[in-house]
């Protein structure tokens, strides 16, 4: 939300993701598979955005997106 209570870019993303895909998901369970097309329209489409899902999103490891992508 911005700082005058109206709904923002990023929340305004996140509902056109969701309802781009809407027949995907039922009761905040995916039925089939969701292919977006960056981290960051992950974030918009989970969180609304405001989280980093390079570091959030981990896999079964706890290995993070980041760590995927930082050559050491």
């Amino acid at each position: 939300m911005n700082k005058d209570g109206s709904i923002g870019l990023n929340q305004r993303m996140g509902e056109k993701l969701r309802d781009e895909q809407r027949d995907k998901f039922m009761n905040l369970v995916t039925t089939e598979d969701i292919i977006l097309k960056s981290v960051n329209e992950v974030s918009l489409f989970l969180y609304f955005a405001g989280t980093n899902s390079w570091l959030v999103l981990k896999d079964q490891n706890g290995k993070t997106i980041d760590e995927y992508t930082v050559v050491k």
